[in-house]
């Protein structure tokens, strides 16, 4: 069967109908205002790939043993916390996470930080003589504006491996929440200004989280 149309009723410029949404053919390209779209209008596309690179930059740090440059990547001021989970059922899951300050794994400032990255350059944290291996994945780098100006809330999942001694290994996951400000004065130009980490575990069952993550 051969379709003919006639040229001169068809304009693809506002007929055109995208993916997923059936209601586009009624108003002009450019009025298009689809989730994705309003999502990535959100944040400058050169911001969105310089923090997605801050990132990465971080855990490979990580995964160097780098910890006195990876303090850098902190601000003074800074939170690093992860609240703990409980099981809840379904009409309660809203309820699911530890609210701040009232129970987490761990809750420190910049200079608890640096306390435990002074401990572990001491040779004398024994949870890691000898030293472990680590890896840190991160993926699905979500970026949107925060409250203040130069501000941005970045969610990313991570999936972090670890190996220490001849025999044991362990692995976790979970979710980063980070608040991050533009610095031109630190060296990576971005500062964390909090980080939450939410394990997927409610009862972590790694030898200890002498890590970062």
């Amino acid at each position: 069967m051969t379709v003919t149309t006639d040229p001169t009723t068809t304009d693809t410029a506002t007929t055109a109908i995208p993916f997923g949404d059936p209601d586009a053919a009624a108003r002009p390209i450019g009025a298009t205002t689809d989730k994705l779209t309003a999502l990535l209008a959100d944040v400058d596309p050169a911001v969105e790939r310089a923090l997605t690179r801050f990132l990465h930059e971080e855990v490979q740090v990580l995964d160097d043993w780098k910890w006195g440059e990876w303090l850098d990547f902190f601000a003074d001021d800074c939170l690093y916390w992860a609240p703990t989970q409980e099981e809840r059922l379904a009409r309660e899951r809203s309820r699911h996470i530890s609210a701040f300050r009232t129970s987490a794994y761990f809750e420190e400032n910049k200079v608890q930080l640096k306390q435990r990255v002074d401990r572990l350059l001491t040779n004398q944290a024994w949870g890691e003589e000898p030293p472990s291996r680590a890896r840190h994945i991160i993926s699905n780098i979500r970026v949107t504006k925060g409250v203040a100006e130069d501000e941005y809330v970045v969610k990313s999942n991570f999936y972090d491996y670890r190996s220490i001694g001849q025999r044991s290994q362990d692995s976790i996951t979970g979710e980063r929440t980070d608040r991050i400000v533009r610095d031109p004065a630190s060296p990576w130009g971005y500062l964390i200004k909090e980080r939450r980490v939410l394990f997927d575990m409610s009862i972590i069952l790694n030898k200890n989280l002498s890590l970062f993550y």
